[in-house]
């Protein structure tokens, strides 16, 4: 079978939620011998030059400037992707013969009108990205100017999801939450679940102890360069400033970002300690009692859940943001419906060592077998030979 897999930029390094799944997917799919993978992106910033067995196209890095979207029927970042070099590349490339043309993610749907009506289109999708889109845009924070120009972006994003998945002949969704969504988006279309695997370390016995001798410190780990990702931080930040400083905690924010932007928020919460850009978070996660995930912002699965569950670490997390994770929001973790109310049910569980350790622990267990990357290359690939195996 003959794919032709169109991404946003070449997934080496994998430093991001979004490069992770890339090339998660990429790799478990192309280790399948009847699978034959040729993949049309940009170049990473920094490459590396990691095996993959993939036929690479790859084409200039992704263009910066969003002015001239503003003018383009097309959301900022799919007008940024499917410049001209990827769209002079992408018609040389359908002169071959393909069984599936697979876009990821939403902002590749550029290329869906370009495709011919008799090559199947598979859609790979990271987000229900209409709806991110419309709650970051309607998040009324930035200036009038800004706010003006998310909801147009959103509006045309909208209108790029929705033209994509009456295209496609099967979608895959991260999470249970957004499967159900493209199943209304268009109904009678394969959807097969896809959610992330791990590549990390799975301990095989029991998580670490939490004792009282660990510091009362909440780690934040991931990435802050999508905006979404800087707002829920800085809503969580302002719901956490009297709660986490009334019980004394330690809040430890680490992860890629812009230093200057992690300075600018330690001068505003000189509380919380901001470490930018460092080569591993595992001795952050060793140092805390608890894994925060405040995204109220943004879909698709939270991979640090992994990291914080695989390190022995409870979660505590914004309910809509466990969507996919295999716990029981009510007894497995700390979970609430809102920045403000987690911030103070976290105040209130840092010193429960039993339930801390009761939570890390069903976590863990329920997690141990059910990520596993070859697994979701295994699903793909009968997805992609037996579409109608997975229509509901």
């Amino acid at each position: 079978m003959r794919c032709l897999w169109i991404t946003r930029q070449d997934p080496r390094p994998a430093n991001s939620g979004e490069l992770i799944y890339s090339l998660g997917m990429l790799e478990s799919l192309a280790a399948r011998p009847e699978i034959e993978i040729t993949v049309l992106c940009h170049q990473a910033p920094r490459p590396e030059e990691a095996a993959l067995p993939v036929r690479w196209e790859i084409h200039g890095e992704i263009p910066t400037s969003r002015l001239k979207s503003l003018a383009s029927g097309l959301p900022a970042d799919a007008f940024r992707l499917g410049n001209r070099p990827q769209r002079n590349t992408l018609t040389r490339l359908l002169q071959e013969s393909w069984d599936w043309v697979v876009i990821d993610q939403a902002a590749c749907g550029w290329a869906a009108p370009m495709i011919p009506d008799d090559v199947k289109v598979a859609y790979i999708a990271h987000n229900h990205e209409a709806e991110v889109r419309r709650q970051v845009a309607a998040d009324g924070t930035g200036s009038p100017a800004m706010r003006l120009a998310l909801k147009w972006d959103a509006w045309k994003y909208g209108r790029l999801e929705s033209n994509l998945c009456q295209r496609a002949d099967l979608i895959s969704a991260i999470t249970p939450r957004d499967a159900d969504a493209f199943r209304r988006e268009a109904p009678g279309t394969p959807v097969c679940m896809l959610p992330p695997g791990y590549s990390g370390e799975i301990p095989p016995g029991p998580p670490r102890e939490i004792t009282a001798a660990m510091p009362r410190q909440v780690v934040l780990a991931g990435a802050f360069e999508w905006l979404a990702k800087r707002r829920n931080l800085e809503a969580f930040l302002k719901a956490a400033a009297v709660p986490f400083q009334q019980a004394d905690i330690r809040f430890q924010v680490v992860g890629k970002a812009n230093p200057d932007w992690f300075a600018s928020l330690a001068s505003q919460y000189p509380w919380a300690e901001f470490t930018a850009n460092v080569p591993s978070v595992s001795p952050f996660l060793d140092q805390a009692r608890i894994g925060l995930i405040p995204e109220a912002l943004g879909g698709g699965f939270k991979l640090k859940a992994l990291d914080y569950i695989f390190r022995g670490l409870p979660l505590a997390s914004v309910e809509a943001a466990l969507s996919g994770v295999p716990v029981d929001p009510q007894t497995e973790a700390i979970a609430a419906p809102d920045p403000q109310t987690l911030a103070r049910a976290i105040a209130a569980k840092i010193d429960d060592l039993p339930f801390l350790n009761f939570a890390a622990s069903r976590a863990l267990e329920a997690c141990r077998d059910a990520f596993h990357w070859q697994d979701r290359g295994e699903t793909l690939a009968k997805a992609l030979g037996n579409p109608d195996s997975f229509r509901s």
